[in-house]
């Protein structure tokens, strides 16, 4: 009987095994929680879920992950999980709202928009595409956490294992009781005064010239100005704005279309102004109307005249564009000097090359006669690198650049002697701007731009200036 009761129990533990001997892999696939310290996620390994450990950080702070289901073949993954939940400031958030098409006073003032619950908190909900893969995200601010969260699907969003991952995702962003600064509507604008500097024997001076409504900035350095007449043509993160300019202030008069986004602007001589951008056709505006548009020139940098510019990308191997009529006609032009070109600029009498010679690394500007030879090479007071220089022309008495890293104006003599310079604060009564551009006017002074943190922190700002004295 005993012995019928053993081989009963094996043959029970024989059935047992055969019956979960393939599941045995299931079992360590089973669902695994992730507990970090801003939230816990559960999730199933059996759905194909993977993630690497440095695609894991995790502190008081900050928790982010990256989990993905690869594909069975190919290089990319039929979708990737991103969360990001951080305490920190609100500035990041307000940005993110911008740039996934949210308008902050709709969000916060009126409500306008519908929110979906993740994690334990109500979410913002924006369909798009990350690097041309379909997306979706889910983000929001909870704002007595101090903390912003941020979750990013990329590839097949709409797999039901999305939502099942979603579902075991828990927030833990206790209230401390934060209050987050003012939005940019219920900030201080940027108010400062005239200024004045001495830079070896020259009196600069800077007059502020202050926008009749205020524009608030969501592009750090992709901001450019021309002014022909009394009109100031201001690029805005590749959109086009016109300006009433009386010498004092700048008045909002109206968008000019585009087809595309375009991120150079010149103005010539004759009440026009020039925009071209990487595969864009080069166009010229003139009384806020496009009169002509030339295909194949991408990025020109436009000599005053109008009548011809130069085409420019990385190297010093450039191409002279010349205006033929309802053409363009092109030469190569090399600048032997230069290895890799950051900006150029042509003026009446100077191309200007911001960039790096070459076994070098050291930032200079090269002065060029309008045929391609080397007249100076521009340094700092050492005879060294440059920061990142935005904006360099001629004057009277020699050269003068913007330098946005430094935060400086740089003064040159005729044979690219360095002169001097002047900060910022000194100079303008700013704390820490970006120099976008500028632009000359006809009585050589410089219309100068550029971007400022209010001191509130509601938002950045652009300002304007106008510099004498050169």
């Amino acid at each position: 009987m005993k012995k019928s009761i053993s081989l009963l129990l094996v043959v029970l533990m024989l059935f047992i095994l055969a019956a979960c001997g393939g599941d045995s892999t299931d079992k360590l696939k089973s669902p695994k929680t992730i507990n970090a310290k801003l939230w816990d996620l559960v999730y199933d390994e059996a759905d194909g879920w993977t993630y690497k450990e440095e695609n894991f950080t995790d502190d008081d702070n900050s928790s982010d992950i990256v989990l993905s289901i690869p594909k069975e073949e190919g290089d990319y993954d039929l979708i990737t999980f991103e969360i990001n939940a951080d305490i920190e400031d609100p500035y990041d958030f307000r940005d993110y709202l911008n740039a996934f098409g949210f308008d902050e006073y709709e969000y916060e003032v009126n409500k306008s928009y519908e929110l979906t619950k993740v994690g334990g908190i109500n979410c913002l909900k924006q369909e798009g595409n990350y690097w041309g893969s379909p997306c979706v995200r889910y983000l929001n601010r909870v704002e007595g956490a101090n903390a912003t969260v941020l979750i990013t699907i990329v590839g097949e969003y709409q797999d039901e294992r999305v939502d099942k991952l979603l579902s075991g995702l828990t927030l833990k962003l206790n209230d401390i009781g934060n209050e987050d600064g003012p939005w940019y509507w219920e900030g201080e604008a940027i108010k400062t005064d005239d200024h004045k500097v001495t830079i070896g024997e020259y009196e600069i001076n800077s007059q502020w010239l202050p926008f009749e409504d205020c524009i608030i900035s969501r592009e750090t350095f992709d901001n450019l100005i021309a002014v022909v007449d009394d009109q100031a043509y201001l690029l805005l993160g590749g959109v086009l704005k016109r300006y009433d300019y009386d010498g004092k202030t700048l008045k909002f008069k109206d968008d000019i279309k585009l087809d595309s986004d375009y991120d150079y602007l010149n103005a010539d001589t004759k009440g026009g102004i020039w925009l071209s951008s990487f595969t864009e056709p080069l166009i010229n505006i003139k009384d806020g109307e496009i009169i002509a548009s030339y295909q194949g020139a991408d990025q020109v940098a436009m000599h005053p005249s109008g009548t011809w510019g130069i085409n420019y990308f990385s190297s010093g191997e450039c191409n002279k564009v010349m205006i033929a009529g309802d053409e363009i006609k092109t030469e190569p032009l090399v600048f032997e000097e230069v290895e890799s070109v950051r900006y150029l600029m042509v003026d009446e009498n100077n191309i200007f090359i911001s960039g790096s010679a070459p076994n070098s690394d050291d930032h200079n500007v090269f002065v060029y006669d309008l045929k391609g030879n080397l007249k100076a090479k521009l340094a700092d007071s050492e005879g060294e690198s440059l920061g990142s220089i935005t904006y360099i022309t001629s004057t009277k008495n020699g050269y003068i650049g913007l330098d946005g890293n430094m935060r400086e104006l740089v003064l040159w003599d005729k044979n690219g002697k360095y002169i001097g310079s002047a900060n910022d604060s000194d100079l303008f009564g700013t704390y820490y701007p970006w120099f976008c551009g500028a632009t000359k006017l006809e009585d050589g002074s410089l219309v100068v731009i550029m971007t400022e943190t209010r001191a509130d922190k509601s938002a950045e700002e652009l300002i304007a200036f106008r510099i004498t004295g050169f």
